[in-house]
This record gives structure tokens, sequence and C-alpha cells, in this order.
């Protein structure tokens, strides 16, 4: 009995595998299948991959395949080898001859791999076989399929499968990008319709122009745009920014009502093209109310003002002036604002 699968296995039925491995032994088949699913996914990538897939039945009896393909990965139809893979994989079940219903196939999780639920089929070992004719392939790719004992059903929860306008790719992920559905909706909607899902040009223009005359143009979600930054290094106002740095400071200095420092800390730092602007900015604070200035003869001392504590922290919270002349002074609207 083997522990787990190794690369001389990719030669060998996966049931043949799955049943020499503990797991199985010990009364876990599902355990064992899942491991010889995670050997496989690491294959698809590889242009001579070896597909080991399982046949099943759901608990409502309706025929299923789960794939060597993450529910993760199929819904995000990516990366290139996996999803080329779940598109041969749907497109085959899609066939005339195998017989699924494009109104009721789906794509559900089981145990972090994909299922694909096809009711409709009448032959199951039919429409293995076309999987793994549709999965070998001139670079070396082939397929085999086991089937799963009964008593333990495929099956899960559905995968979402949600349309990505920004996706890189030729035809099928071209022709999703066009009308705005992920790729495994629109090969339903061209089996419901009698387009041969597995003839999409590297150009799907006009096939594109088709599905949307049947309705299939999905609208993107409204995306609201990101809230303004209230950060006082993101003011676009250069005068605002200092002056929302400068109370800050000040207010975590405690110096407010009578607790004074130099007029001068205002412009302390500044290259001297700025220094008027920030003497400005000052005498508008002072106007305005938020700073209060003691008398003195000598150098001029200024405080927070404890009655405009709810302005002070407006400005240096959000950038928020009340005062129209102080409002005046600033370059640029408030963040709030812009």
């Amino acid at each position: 009995m083997a522990t787990a699968v190794t690369m001389g296995d990719l030669s060998r039925d996966p049931g043949e595998v799955a049943r020499g491995l503990v797991a199985w032994q010990r009364g876990d088949p599902d355990e064992a299948v899942v491991l010889t699913l995670k050997y496989s996914s690491q294959e698809m990538s590889r242009s001579k991959f070896v597909l080991w897939s399982w046949s099943g039945r759901t608990s409502q009896g309706e025929p299923s395949w789960v794939l060597p393909v993450t529910a993760a990965q199929a819904a995000a139809f990516a990366p290139k080898g996996p999803a080329a893979a779940l598109e041969r994989c749907v497109a085959a079940l899609l066939d005339a001859e195998v017989g699924a219903d494009p109104d009721l196939l789906r794509l559900e999780e089981w145990h972090g791999f994909t299922c694909i639920v096809a009711p409709g089929i009448a032959d199951m070992e039919l429409a293995s076989l076309a999987l793994e004719d549709a999965n070998t392939t001139k670079a070396g790719g082939r397929a085999r399929i086991a089937t799963l004992p009964a008593g333990y059903p495929l099956g899960g929860g559905p995968i979402p499968l949600a349309a990505d306008p920004l996706a890189r790719g030729r035809g099928l992920v071209a022709l999703s990008r066009e009308v705005l559905l992920h790729p495994v909706l629109v090969l339903l909607a061209l089996g419901r319709h009698g387009f041969d899902p597995t003839a999409i040009a590297d150009d799907p223009s006009d096939l594109a122009e088709g599905l949307r005359d049947l309705g299939y143009a999905a609208d993107l979600p409204a995306v609201e745009p990101p809230a303004p930054s209230l950060a006082i290094d993101d003011d676009a106002c250069p005068r605002r920014r200092h002056a929302r740095r400068v109370l800050r400071r000040l207010l975590q200095k405690g110096k407010i009502g009578g607790h004074h420092t130099e007029i001068g800390h205002f412009t302390r730092g500044l290259p001297d093209h700025e220094k008027r602007d920030a003497k400005e900015v000052v005498e508008a604070l002072l106007r305005s109310g938020i700073l209060v200035e003691k008398p003195s003869v000598g150098q001029r001392h200024i405080s927070l003002n404890r009655e405009a504590l709810p302005e002070i922290h407006a400005l240096i919270d959000r950038g928020e002036t009340a005062d129209p002349l102080l409002a005046a002074v600033w370059t640029a609207p408030a963040p709030g604002e812009g």
C-alpha cells in the first residue's frame, strides 16, 4: 500500500492508483480520490499533462465529473492550463451526441475541486469517453477517468462564475471579455443556441455580436469610487496641509488656552519661499478664532482656542473649514469636497 501518488503512477489508471492508497484501504476512498486529483492538478500547466478525473453522481442522482482543476481556478478561469482543460470538458459534455443540458449544467465544488454536474446525459460511459478524447491533445496531453464508488456523491456548493473585464487571452477568453460573462457561461450560451463551443476563432467579434443580439451581454455592477483620503499628507493644498500639521502638533503638546508657544513655531522648518504663505495662514487662523494670541509687548505667542476645539479637530482630522475668510486662504478644496 502507498501513502502518496508518485510520478510513476501517471501511466496507470487513476482508479487502480487510488485503490492502492492507504486511505482507500482504511475505508476513505474519497480521500484517496482527492490525492489523485491533487497530483494530477500539478500536471495541468504542462503540455504533456495527464488529466485524471472521476465520474459519479450527485446525491440527487445527476451525472457528474470531478476534474483536477481547483474551484478557485475555475472561478478565475486561470491559469491557462487548468482553464483550457475545463473548457475542453464543458464543451465535450455539451456535444449533441453526449447530451448535457446547457440549461442545467453547472459547476460545483467537491473537496476543493471542480465538479461538473451535467443533467441530461443518458450514457455516462459515452460521456467519459468524450472527455478522454477531448483531452487527448497533439502536444501529448491525455486523460483517464475512473468511477467513484457508490455511496460517495459528488457535487457541493456552487462555484461563483463572474466575468473578468480585464482578462487577457484569445478565443473563449476574448469572447467572455466582450460579452462580460464568465467563460463557462459563454460555453453554455453557445450550446443553448446551437453554436459549436469548440470552434471559437481568435477574433470572436462576430460571435460576440450574435450573443449580444440574443441578450447575453451582462452589465458590470456599478463600482463606487473610493472615498477621498482625509490624511494630512494627502491634502492637495500645501497651505492647509502645513496648518493641519502644526495644529496637530500644538494639540499633542497641550498648547491650549493659557499654554502658549512662540508664533515662530508656525514657520519653523519651512524653506524661505514657503514662510510667507505660512505667515499668511497663521494670521488667518487668528482671525478665524482657531488660534488666540497672548497679549505681550515682546515676542508674539499663540495657543489653540479652547472654545474652538470642535473646529480645530475638524480641520486637523478632515481638512474642513467653516470660516469663509479662512477657506479663502486655501488653494484647493477640502479633501471631502474633492
